[in-house]
C-alpha cells in the first residue's frame, strides 16, 4: 500500500472492467442501487466467509455419510467370519483415503 504523505489522501484504486464483460458489470451495478465504491467492496469482500461457510458445511455433510459408508462396511466385514472379501477390503480402503482428503480440505488432521 503506498505511503501517505501529509494531508494527503491515499491514490484512489480504480478497476476497469474487460470489454467482454462491461455491459454485464454496469447492468450488475445499476440493479445494486449502491454507489460504485460499495457495489465493488459488496462484491470483493462482501460474500467472501459465506462462501467458506457453505463449503465447510458440505464437507462436514461428505465427511459423516463417508463415516456411515465406512461404518457399515466394516460391519459387513465382521458379520462374515472368514476373510474379508478384497473388493470389500479396498472399498474401505478407498473410504480412508476419501476421509483424509476431506479432512485435509477442512484443514483437520486425518
Amino acid at each position: 500500500m503506498p505511503e501517505k504523505t501529509a494531508h494527503r489522501r491515499d491514490a484512489p484504486i480504480s478497476y476497469r472492467p474487460p470489454k467482454a464483460l462491461r455491459e454485464e458489470f454496469y447492468r450488475r451495478f445499476e440493479d445494486s442501487g449502491l454507489s460504485m465504491n460499495a457495489f465493488i467492496t459488496k462484491g470483493v469482500l462482501g460474500s467472501k466467509s459465506r462462501r467458506a461457510q457453505d463449503e465447510r458445511l458440505i464437507l462436514a455433510r461428505l465427511l459423516q455419510d463417508a463415516g456411515r459408508i465406512a461404518d457399515r462396511l466394516h460391519d459387513m466385514s465382521l458379520a462374515d467370519a472368514s476373510e474379508c472379501p478384497p473388493d470389500l477390503k479396498s472399498a474401505l480402503d478407498d473410504l480412508a483415503q476419501i476421509r483424509a482428503a476431506l479432512l485435509a480440505l477442512m484443514g483437520r488432521r486425518p
